[in-house]
């Protein structure tokens, strides 16, 4: 602007004044020559260009806005975050489903545990009902495990998608720092642009050509930065909200992930529970291997040779029978002492280790029923000689002895309680000791002594043999407790 002052005070004072030309007097009213009002306008032209450039310039915004096309701003969109927000949001509910779908499992898992313990508490524990808890329990274990390393391995999924997505949006938040940077410095520039007088930067142009072109780039910058600033705006919001969601996405990771601990904690409580029950099942089995051994080496040591195994075995059932037959009779001539039904249950007459249920056996010394070579009609508890034996239900003593058709000098001292006219139960292999008030009619309560374990008649040691007769039919007294 000083070069240009200059110039235009240089040329005005190095222009010599015309010949003839008269001075006007200060405060002269009287007007100049024609002559004088020609010289003023040449001297004067120069100040009536700068009043058309000028003018020309206010009408270069519209001219610019028709020649020069506004580019659009360059700017992240955040549509990769917002994509990989979506299947985050996916992975959770997978993971919720994973995480109820091992609850479900966990839920079948400690009712197979609960059926286990109460098995393991019940007194005379089935081993084979048993067996077959503990095998729905391991299942369950099973797949509670299969559903749980698909819950860890989806979480470990979930947080390597939240990682990028957090590191996504690191990167957008410096992307969107970096654009307000340079729409800060462009504003700063059109700031300082703006303190220079548009004539002098005008009249500082070497050809009008340049200052078109100047006018127009400043035109489509400052579209530019209306257009940057706008999108800053949108992705400002848009990136604020997906920090929000990414926020509470992983405060949800987090607590699913506490879910997982605990259900982890859980397996581990459960998985120990299965391993105490199989421990505990193993030494029950244990028990009753060592009291079948033993019965066995007994059986076989009195039993030389298998006609003699059939033998006895005939004459074993023919005893049974022949007492069964005289029991039946006594409770027809019982006069009605004794109910037509049995209203109740049955309780154990002896606690103690079983070391045969009723129903199929490999013991050679039961005889054979139905499809079975070898069937024990009855169950026998195993205790220490001597052993209380109460009785299982109310009923009526019907008989109380020694069996008098098993063979002489090896008879069962049995005692047999009638619950009702068809129901029956046996208590065989007693000791020979009749307790206080035990006697044939004797009316007793359930749980009343009524003997102690023995070693009587064909017994490889003591114990009790308990059965039950329903309709001349042994049937599982487990089916009465």
């Amino acid at each position: 602007m000083r070069r240009a002052g200059a110039a235009l005070r240089t040329c005005h004072a190095g222009r010599a004044a015309p010949a003839g030309r008269h001075e006007r007097a200060p405060g002269s009213a009287s007007g100049g020559s024609l002559q004088d009002d020609a010289e003023l306008m040449r001297t004067s032209r120069p100040r009536g260009r700068r009043r058309t450039l000028f003018a020309l310039f206010l009408t270069l915004p519209l001219a610019a806005s028709l020649l020069v096309a506004v580019p659009a701003t360059s700017a992240d969109d955040l549509g990769d975050a917002q994509a990989q927000q979506a299947a985050l949001q996916k992975q959770i509910k997978q993971q919720k489903a994973a995480l109820e779908a091992m609850k479900a499992a966990e839920a079948q898992l400690k009712a197979a545990l609960d059926e286990t313990r109460q098995q393991l508490s019940a007194i005379n524990a089935n081993q084979a009902v048993l067996k077959t808890q503990i095998a729905k329990a391991q299942t369950a274990l099973t797949a509670v495990r299969a559903h749980y390393a698909e819950l860890v391995a989806e979480l470990a999924h979930l947080d390597w998608s939240l990682s990028l997505l957090e590191t996504e949006l690191t990167q957008s938040q410096e992307d969107l720092s970096a654009r307000k940077r340079l729409l800060a410095e462009r504003l700063a520039e059109a700031y300082q642009t703006s303190q220079t007088s548009l004539l002098e930067q005008i009249l500082t142009a070497d050809s009008f050509t340049e200052v078109l072109s100047q006018v127009s780039a400043y035109l489509s910058q400052s579209d530019q930065d209306a257009q940057l600033a706008g999108q800053i705006q949108q992705d400002q919001a848009a990136l604020e909200t997906l920090q929000s969601t990414t926020e509470a996405t992983r405060f949800r990771t987090d607590s699913l992930r506490a879910d997982v601990a605990v259900q982890a904690q859980q397996l581990a409580a459960q998985e120990a529970t299965l391993q105490a029950a199989k421990k505990q099942l193993d030494i029950l089995e244990q028990r009753t291997r060592q009291l079948q051994a033993q019965q066995l080496a007994a059986y076989n040591r009195a039993v030389k040779s298998k006609n003699a195994t059939a033998a006895l075995l005939r004459a074993q059932q023919r005893a049974e029978g022949e007492l069964q037959q005289q029991i039946n009779a006594l409770i027809q001539q019982s006069g009605g002492s004794i109910p037509s039904a049995y209203n109740g249950t049955f309780q154990w007459p002896m606690v103690g280790t079983i070391s045969q249920e009723f129903g199929c056996t490999g013991f050679p010394a039961e005889p054979p029923l139905g499809s079975c070579a070898h069937f024990h009609r009855g169950i026998d508890i195993v205790a220490p000689y001597g052993t209380a034996v109460r009785a299982a239900g109310d009923g009526t003593v019907v008989f109380v002895g020694y069996n008098p058709y098993d063979p002489p000098g090896d008879r069962a001292w049995i005692v047999i309680i009638a619950h009702a006219q068809n129901l029956q139960t046996w208590y065989a292999h007693m000791q020979p000791r009749i307790p206080s008030g035990i006697f044939q009619g004797a009316v007793v309560h359930q749980g009343q002594l009524i003997g102690y374990e023995g070693n009587t008649g064909n017994s490889t040691g003591a114990h009790l043999h308990w059965a039950v007769l329903l309709d001349d039919n042994w049937v599982n007294p487990r089916l009465f407790l």
